[in-house]
């Protein structure tokens, strides 16, 4: 477990030996995530709350925002649950800060594969970096944006390229007239991560 300011960030793996009945008896397709990592995230997050998966999935314990993004009903905290390839992440805060969460596996990538997502100053950013650095940072970037919008309760429908990213630091970003403190997590590795919470 990660402690950032005032929120808990929890860590486990898809590959954890605890989870692998768990999948066979759900019936997974092993070639595939995203199945397993739902069901890892729903378990971190019934696990953090003391109760079991089913009252998870068939209590009445969340509501919706307009983009689909859970709130607990009783507002005891407030959480974020992200993931990529193997790790899956749960960041929760009991003080009632409202974050969002994202991770990115590292891997051969460039932000020519996505110009769309960035403004003209980050694209600008990314293409005076070194080669070898332009993968990373791109991933890095991304995080930054899903963390945004995530925390907003957009996802990417709130479209990556309206998050304006500070790039002299990577620690703010701005989006309409919102302004978002970023913390870098650092959750394994090989993987990114970024924490997104409202500037004070």
């Amino acid at each position: 477990m990660l402690n950032i300011d005032d929120t808990k960030i929890f860590i486990d793996s898809i590959q954890n030996p605890k989870y692998q009945d768990i999948f066979k008896k759900a019936g997974v397709d092993f070639n595939k995530y995203n199945q397993r990592q739902a069901i890892v995230g729903n378990l971190m997050l019934a696990d953090y709350m003391g109760i079991s998966i089913d009252e998870l999935l068939h209590g009445d314990l969340f509501y919706h925002g307009d983009h689909g993004k859970p709130f607990l009903k009783s507002n005891d905290f407030q959480f974020n649950i992200a993931n990529s390839y193997d790790l899956v992440v749960l960041a929760v805060n009991e003080n009632g800060k409202e974050l969002g969460i994202d991770i990115e596996k590292l891997r051969p990538f460039t932000y020519q594969r996505i110009t769309r997502a960035f403004t003209d100053n980050e694209l600008n950013y990314l293409s005076n970096l070194d080669e070898k650095d332009d993968g990373d940072t791109t991933l890095k970037l991304w995080t930054i944006k899903e963390a945004t919008l995530k925390l907003l309760g957009t996802g990417l429908s709130g479209k990556a390229k309206s998050v304006d990213i500070n790039v002299d630091t990577l620690e703010s970003a701005q989006r309409l007239d919102r302004k978002f403190k970023l913390t870098d997590i650092k959750v394994g590795k090989g993987y990114v991560g970024t924490l997104a919470t409202y500037e004070n």
